[in-house]
């Protein structure tokens, strides 16, 4: 990874700190959508804080659309963007890109998720740092080689990672689960041995072609530049990516869970880890439901909140059956899924989870306390200023936005959706969402 250097052209700290304080208590700044002639849509803050400024690019290419036997198949063509370009015959290789991104003292990233695959750029804001990195990273994004021998060698590492992981309780925990929830759902298919190696250098140029689109594209723009410029970066970014039509950006509807006898929702892995593992959970709502504001301070009140929640205070505090237990709520963009997890001694599973199950399904039944509402209305609006603190912040709340679909204004109102929360709101949603007749159980490693 590569590091930035502000050098002499660097706030203090102290008045970098101040500066983003001063921005953050006046909510969220404005964010403007701009269409882009490339057919991508542009979403840019303008933020003079620092000098510096933030970039992405999100494309509909996640692993819910990796084909049939190939699974791993959008982990990889993030892998191999930055290994290779070749522009008008002229090739240049993964150094040449590796040096030229750390000559202007810069961070160049690709990603991909369950959903979406990402681009992400730093860099000082100057014209002579950014302008010729820019240019770089438009040819790179543009006009990978996927070379073949370098996917071979990325393909080892990959398989080698999988071999390691497969004893741990951790992966085993997570494979299980996502198995358990996702059943055949695209993103409940795993990752294997198998489907690496059937991966060839075609799959990821076809699939580059395929969902590397402009059309399907959002460029995300945070930092010290005016619109007009915005505009010039974001153009140049995407105007060579493959053409086509813009692909749906919704995706199929996780079929929710169906109620089971609770032997027939529950499995159990031996591992002679020292401790055992636990995690349990269900299908869950999508970013734009609305009881997303609902479930998320519920939880927060029932695991999300660290120390002060009923799972940390039943689990923990009670009973020291764990050093840590949580819950969340991960919402998708047409589907999500809530999860609850703890680690325990072996010979305390059975109890730990036990009371975890105990916890939710009383915080289902009865809701929160006025107390426990206020408490966590309290934290969460207060807490808001450190959601949007840094560029990168909002450049990632802003991703969500555009990628979910919501509002431009969501930041600006975030905090009065959260005060609008009430008991009532809490019970209806959490025995709506959170039936615990359907929620799965996984166990790695307890006797």
């Amino acid at each position: 990874m590569f590091t930035y250097q502000i050098k002499k052209y660097a706030l203090t700290i102290a008045s970098v700190f101040l500066t983003l304080a001063s921005i953050s208590v006046q909510a969220a700044l404005p964010i403007k959508e701009i269409a882009l002639k490339s057919g991508a849509k542009l979403y840019f803050i303008e933020t003079r804080a620092i000098p510096m400024v933030d970039i992405g690019i999100d494309f509909t290419a996640g692993n819910y659309y990796d084909p049939a036997g190939k699974a791993g198949l959008s982990d990889l063509t993030a892998s191999m963007m930055n290994k290779g370009s070749k522009i008008a015959g002229k090739v240049k290789g993964e150094a040449y890109i590796a040096d030229t991104v750390s000559d202007k003292g810069a961070i160049l990233g690709f990603n991909s998720s369950s959903e979406n695959s990402s681009l992400r750029i730093r860099s000082l804001s100057r014209s002579d740092v950014l302008n010729p990195l820019v240019d770089e990273v438009a040819d790179i994004v543009a006009n990978p080689t996927f070379d073949a021998t370098i996917l071979d060698r990325e393909k080892a590492r990959e398989i080698s990672a999988l071999k390691e992981a497969e004893s741990k309780p951790e992966f085993m925990l997570s494979k299980q689960f996502q198995s358990m929830v996702y059943r055949q759902y695209p993103l409940g298919i795993p990752t294997t041995k198998e489907s690496i190696t059937a991966i060839k250098a075609d799959d990821l140029k076809k699939f580059h072609q395929r969902y590397y689109q402009a059309a399907s594209a959002n460029v995300l723009i945070v930092g010290d530049l005016d619109q007009a410029r915005a505009v010039a970066i974001a153009e140049k970014l995407t105007a060579n990516l493959p053409k086509g039509e813009a692909l749906p950006q919704s995706m199929a509807a996780l079929e929710v869970l169906p109620k089971r006898p609770a032997d027939q929702r529950e499995v159990r892995l031996a591992n002679p880890s020292q401790q055992a593992h636990i995690r349990m959970g269900l299908t869950g709502v999508p970013r734009n439901d609305p009881d997303y504001f609902p479930l998320m301070v519920g939880n927060y009140i029932l695991g999300g909140g660290g120390f002060v929640s009923r799972l940390m205070n039943e689990v923990r505090e009670k009973r020291g059956l764990a050093y840590s237990v949580s819950s969340y709520f991960y919402p998708g963009k047409t589907s999500g899924i809530f999860v609850a997890g703890l680690q325990t001694k072996k010979d305390q599973a059975d109890q730990a989870l036990s009371v975890m199950r105990t916890t939710i399904e009383q915080f289902v039944k009865d809701g929160p306390t006025d107390k426990e509402l206020k408490a966590a209305k309290d934290n969460l609006i207060n807490g808001f200023p450190l959601r949007i603190d840094s560029n990168r912040k909002l450049l990632d709340n802003m991703s969500s936005i555009a990628w979910n679909g919501l509002p431009l204004d969501t930041l600006d109102v975030w905090t009065q959706n959260v005060n609008k929360v009430t008991r009532e709101d809490i019970e209806r949603a959490f025995k709506k969402h959170l039936d615990v007749d359907r929620m799965v159980t996984v166990v790695v490693g307890a006797k």
